[in-house]
């Protein structure tokens, strides 16, 4: 059953900026003044319910984050510098805990299509009410990437110019994060500012404080393909462990898989083993023949047969679809559920400016919750 009624419009916008870091962070600011002033509100205000973080923990957050992806800091001081604020009051420095957001991804290596071409697919569920920008960023002296915005200068997803491509689905919803480091969003900003291939990803996120409870897919043009998960449930039980592809194919949702990670993982949801599993299956039937129609096909095909789900009111409606073509460097995106939605080419190229979309869309009713939010051992 459908529930429609003064549903929120659901619209995205993509977004073309270049130049220095700073430069980019002045670009955005300026945005989002003259056409999303609402979203300009969010960043400067202090997390829902609480103070301001002090200054001195700012800047100690600040200092780490500049580390771990040089430039990010520059990004946020050019935004706060045009919109006349702090940066310590930019909500990306207080906001470093644990969001569970639901995400499906996979990864399918050319000796399982039909063109030899390598693609990874990567779907996003959550509320109607996040962040709805995609990013074509073109920084001086680093690779330009596209990916999605999570706290404005930080990165849910992406592709960068050698073909690297980075993505998440978060897991453990249940865990406390413990202990500094950053959280998923600076660590694949870094990824996209800093690598070029999967060994300097894992390199990087071996190398880095990580805080974050998420399993990371990152593919490059050289037919490399890894899931990262990675558990930060204390600081003395930290741990990343590495999933390869099996059958040139590679599946993550929303819990871990690799045997060393099992005491990590729980609980976690009913919904998320249907999800790999439909997808793998899937992957599994039409191999060695996926193209770019199969790949768009599965990506649109409904729960419990395919990662497109409806129900927004839930916090699980897709929100967008992605299709990267690793071996072209290049990407598709579906803004809002496929199923009702086209398919656009992202051009890395294109030109500075804002164009945005409207998504159709249908809030559904879960029908049998209960088995859908059943927690798993």
């Amino acid at each position: 059953m459908g529930n429609n009624e003064n549903k929120e419009p659901m619209i995205f916008d993509i977004h073309v900026a270049e130049g220095s870091h700073y430069e980019v962070g002045k670009q955005r600011a300026i945005t989002l003044k003259e056409n999303y002033p609402e979203d300009v509100a969010y960043y400067i205000s202090p997390i829902e319910g609480q103070d301001y973080i002090s200054a001195a923990t700012a800047h100690k957050r600040m200092m780490l984050i500049d580390k771990i992806s040089p430039g990010f800091v520059d990004e946020v001081q050019g935004f706060a510098d045009e919109v006349g604020t702090e940066p310590e009051k930019m909500i990306c420095y207080a906001n470093s805990y644990h969001n569970s957001q639901h995400c499906c991804q996979f990864a399918v290596l050319p000796s399982n299509t039909s063109d030899g071409h390598f693609y990874v697919g990567r779907s996003y569920e959550y509320f109607v009410r996040d962040e709805r920008s995609l990013c074509i960023t073109r920084v001086t002296g680093k690779p330009k990437h596209i990916g999605f915005s999570l706290q404005n200068a930080g990165r849910m997803d992406g592709i960068n110019e050698y073909g690297l491509v980075v993505s998440m689905s978060s897991t453990a919803y249940l865990k406390p994060l413990a202990g500094d480091g950053c959280e998923f969003w600076v660590a694949i900003r870094a990824i996209l500012d800093r690598c070029k291939d999967v060994y300097e990803a894992q390199c990087l996120l071996e190398e880095i404080p990580l805080c974050t409870n998420a399993n990371f897919l990152v593919a490059d043009a050289a037919n490399h393909a890894s899931v990262f998960e990675v558990a930060s449930f204390s600081s003395d039980k930290k741990r990343m462990s590495v999933r390869k592809p099996f059958g040139g194919l590679l599946v993550a949702t929303n819990h871990y898989v690799s045997h060393e990670m099992k005491e990590f993982d729980e609980p976690h949801f009913w919904h998320s083993e249907m999800r790999y599993s439909s997808v793998w299956n899937s992957l599994l039937r039409d191999a060695p023949h996926i193209n770019d129609d199969k790949m768009r096909k599965l990506m649109s095909t409904p729960y419990p047969y395919g990662p497109c789900c409806h129900f927004y009111s839930s916090g699980m409606g897709t929100l967008r679809s992605m299709i990267f073509d690793v071996s072209e460097k290049k990407v598709k995106v579906s803004f809002g559920p496929p199923d009702l939605n086209p398919w656009y080419e992202v051009d890395m190229d294109a030109p500075i400016g804002l164009r945005e979309i409207v998504c159709k869309y249908d809030n559904v009713e879960i029908e049998d919750p209960e088995q859908f939010w059943r927690e798993m051992d």
